[in-house]
């Protein structure tokens, strides 16, 4: 168990910079495609990042 608590924690953050392909390698290491992995996850929190920024500046 502290194992999975470990490896969860010590996960690279995304490449703020680097646009990934649909089927590079994940980011996080896990050896799966980045489709697979953790592409729906990254668009949901782009998509909220763009939303936040369009609600401040509309005020």
């Amino acid at each position: 168990m502290l194992d999975i608590v470990r490896t969860f924690f010590s996960q690279k953050k995304p490449p703020e910079n680097t646009k990934l392909g649909r089927n590079d390698l994940c980011w996080c290491g896990s050896g799966k495609k980045y489709k697979r992995c953790h592409l729906e996850q990254d668009a949901r929190k782009r998509s909220g990042q763009l939303a936040d920024a369009a609600a401040h500046g509309r005020r």
